[in-house]
């Protein structure tokens, strides 16, 4: 992996995995909200902040 050149200023390819792991979460997130997920989840930040790891992680993976 190398590091992101955006303009001159240099990013770790982790800053990358967040941007893409932002734009996979928040249709996600729609669809979650659709079907109600609370009535299932018992603290709703901890239970998006899994699922925002758990898109990060499969990047991470993927690259």
């Amino acid at each position: 992996m190398k590091e992101i050149n955006l303009f001159g200023i240099y990013f770790a390819p982790f800053v990358g995995f967040i941007f893409w792991a932002m734009v996979i979460y928040f249709p996600v997130r729609l669809v979650l909200d659709r079907i109600e997920i609370q009535k299932w989840v018992w603290h709703r930040p901890l239970f998006d902040t899994a699922v925002f790891v758990i898109i990060i992680s499969l990047i991470g993976l993927w690259f």
